[in-house]
């Protein structure tokens, strides 16, 4: 009887040491296999609209919010994706009226670093409310695919047309004057026909580029550069003769630069033109 007392102790005694074990176990294998992943970049955006020049301008700021440093990756020469919207009605994609290169960039930021990207945009807006949409297209290696996004509202006031009072013409005059009829100034920037390509129209702001044409080909290939270094590449497609691309190159070219665009139709001659 002892015999089995003394049995019965010793296998008790037994599981309580083994169910200890197995808890104080777990902590450390859950310890030991925890890691937190790091932070997206942080999105910081600022706009505005000058309705004298046409110009929107867009600010948007990246941050490396980790204490470590991180590696960014970017899968073209967009960094931001923008659009502007009066109510339901998309008046401007950024990513869909821009050509970028599609190279891939890849970055490493380091803890706190901070990145600032200024852009303005030729863009005509009526008077009336918008929201501008921001996305980073920024991607951290080892953090969650999740999309970083901002809105900022957007007020267009009606501009204010100055009335010309007319001169009351004099009761006796007599004379009759003769009118000369205005002198058409030339414009900045003169279209220019090469090869396949006839009526080019360049207009170079800052950075950004608009190209406008005409021509029979159903799509070409574009690249601007400088003779030696190529600012921005890509393809267009043609719309019933006529075709409008934008381009925003990675920096300003150095002033006094000259720039070339040169366009290529699909099996055929470069066609060449300077960009003023």
């Amino acid at each position: 009887m002892k015999k089995t007392w003394l049995l019965a102790i010793v296998t008790a005694m037994m599981l309580v040491v083994a169910a200890c074990s197995k808890e104080e176990a777990n902590p450390s294998d859950v310890d030991g296999n925890a890691s937190t992943p790091p932070a997206l970049l942080t999105l910081e955006t600022d706009v505005s609209y000058d309705a004298e020049s046409k110009q929107l301008s867009a600010t948007v700021s990246m941050t490396n919010p980790n204490e470590e440093p991180v590696n960014v990756t970017f899968n073209s020469s967009q960094r931001f994706q923008m659009t502007v919207m009066n109510g339901d009605t998309t008046i401007f994609d950024y990513g869909s009226e821009y050509m970028f290169t599609e190279s891939i960039i890849e970055e490493t930021w380091a803890p706190g670093e901070k990145k600032v990207f200024d852009e303005v945009f030729p863009l005509t807006l009526e008077a009336g409310e918008y929201t501008v949409d921001f996305v980073g297209l920024a991607q951290v290696e080892g953090a969650p695919e999740m999309a970083v996004t901002d809105q900022q509202s957007l007020t267009v006031e009606a501009s204010e047309v100055p009335t010309e009072e007319t001169p009351e013409e004099p009761a006796e005059e007599t004379t009759e004057e003769t009118t000369e009829e205005p002198v058409e100034e030339p414009s900045d920037q003169p279209a220019q026909t090469d090869g396949s390509f006839r009526d080019v129209a360049i207009k170079l702001n800052g950075n950004a580029i608009d190209v406008s044409g005409y021509t029979d080909v159903e799509e070409f290939e574009w690249s601007v550069s400088d003779g030696h270094n190529l600012y921005a590449q890509g393809a267009a497609e043609v719309t019933s003769g006529s075709f409008t691309f934008g381009v925003l190159m990675d920096e300003e070219p150095p002033a006094g630069k000259a720039l070339f665009l040169e366009m290529t139709p699909i099996g055929g001659d470069v066609a060449s033109f300077r960009i003023q």
